[in-house]
């Protein structure tokens, strides 16, 4: 599924960062681990294929990203990855369930209302479907966020610091979310953060 070789990034010409190489086999949950500023957002955003890297190799799914235009990164990513961001950015004013559809709009998807139902069911919030974001908390966002990167049924599943702003019980309710959706849709799963209290949860761990 994920395949890195001498990546390295910069932004603006400023310092570049370098990663280790790394796999992923598809299926299977891992971890990027690291401290503020170590660029393990930046690493995640560059397997999502929301910018391309400035030097190595990037394969993801079975394709190289390191040679696709910023065009072909937007439409593979519509197709293949489904993103949980550290903050929802769900549009407003939208409901709930319209967010999920639009989702599935942008993913070049046909328009699937009874699925869209089915990922808020599985995730415990199918009565929020007709509210509007701003009627919703954050918690609630959060799994609204998870739907909306599961509603496509992508072959990679991205999660940035999912778990930082959280108590330990919803910090392993969340990863346990994330891994449930990820078996439910066949996904390949991997989380950045710094959150050391998820780090036994996963098996594969690149540390940066």
């Amino acid at each position: 599924m994920l395949n890195i070789k001498e990546l390295k990034h910069s932004y603006d010409g400023q310092t570049l960062i370098s990663y280790p190489d790394w796999n992923v086999d598809a299926g299977n949950h891992a971890i990027i681990l690291g401290n503020s500023g170590s660029g393990k957002t930046t690493l995640l955003h560059l397997i999502g294929g929301l910018m391309p890297p400035k030097e190595g190799f990037l394969e993801v799914a079975g394709e190289n990203l390191s040679t696709k235009s910023n065009a072909k990164l937007d439409r593979f990513r519509g197709e293949n990855i489904g993103i949980v961001f550290q903050k929802p950015h769900l549009v407003r004013s939208l409901s709930v369930k319209e967010n999920l559809t639009l989702s599935q709009y942008l993913g070049q998807k046909k328009i699937d209302a009874k699925r869209a139902d089915e990922v808020l069911f599985h995730l415990g919030i199918q009565e929020l479907a007709n509210r509007k974001v701003h009627q919703i908390s954050q918690g609630q966002a959060q799994r609204v966020s998870i739907a909306r990167a599961v509603i496509n049924s992508p072959k990679l599943l991205l999660a940035d610091e999912p778990t930082a702003s959280l108590d330990d019980e919803n910090c392993k309710r969340v990863i346990d979310l994330l891994k449930n959706q990820a078996e439910e849709t066949g996904a390949t799963l991997i989380v950045a953060t710094h959150d050391h209290r998820v780090k036994n949860e996963f098996k594969n761990q690149l540390a940066l």
